[in-house]
């Protein structure tokens, strides 16, 4: 926990440019999407805090030692950052702002990735941590797989699978299509593996396939790099690495 000096600063840099309300970079003429920041979550360690926004409400906790509440306000968005600045209903009516940056960010304490980098700024007193939810990380387009067991792998090898965001899995091997279910939670689990049952005519396409399946079986955690790179874990090795 540090004393405020820089919330402003950043919320002159984060408004430079002309405000968008509630907006996470897409912009249409017309806006029929869900207002995509209520029920959004913002949490940190060392110290323990989280916030919450609902479609009135700004909520802050650390634990045991600050509550704020906050009227929410009307956004601002600015170079990859949404931010809210409201005033906090505590005496004194200090500063409650939240900066929200398009960029992934773990929690230093598990291996889950989050959309969102968030911090609080709130009663003279500075947070930060992550926020969003983990399963936009991994949802979307198709992850091809460009590593396996330690082995280059071709793209044209056709070896890639995708996420759903509510558990369920499902890519091609090379030959076959299969599914599979998973859970994120402080890491990845990624259930057994149900494919197709092509025959494989290319003998190399066949042994990537089966390492695919049985690599996948292994998996405990994942990182995502800064270039937007996915590695998934077993317990001691890297069992492959995938790009979109």
């Amino acid at each position: 926990m540090k004393q405020l000096s820089a919330a402003l600063a950043l919320l002159a840099i984060a408004c430079a440019t002309p405000a968008k309300a509630d907006h996470h970079g897409a912009e249409t003429e017309t806006e029929t999407a869900a207002d995509p920041w209520t029920g959004f979550r913002g949490l940190g360690t060392e110290p323990f805090w989280t916030l919450r926004i609902t479609d009135e409400r700004l909520s802050f906790e650390h634990f045991d030692v600050l509550t704020a509440q906050a009227a929410r306000p009307e956004s601002q968005y600015s170079g990859g950052a949404t931010v809210f600045s409201s005033r906090s209903e505590n005496e004194g009516q200090r500063d409650f702002i939240v900066l929200i940056e398009d960029r992934l960010c773990g929690d230093g304490m598990s291996d889950t990735p989050y959309p969102k980098s968030v911090r609080v700024f709130v009663d003279g007193y500075a947070f930060a941590g992550c926020g969003g939810d983990p399963q936009d990380v991994l949802r979307g387009e198709d992850w091809i797989v460009t590593e396996l067991m330690g082995q280059t792998v071709s793209e044209s090898a056709g070896l890639s699978f995708a996420f759903d965001g509510s558990g369920g899995m499902s890519g091609n091997g090379g030959c076959n299509r299969f599914t599979a279910t998973y859970t994120l939670d402080e890491g990845l689990s990624i259930g057994p593996v149900a494919s197709t049952r092509r025959a494989c005519t290319n003998p190399e396409a066949s042994r990537l396939e089966r390492q695919l399946f049985a690599a996948l079986g292994t998996v405990i955690s994942l990182q995502v790099d800064d270039d937007g790179s996915l590695t998934l874990y077993s317990e001691t090795d890297p069992v492959l690495t995938a790009r979109r």
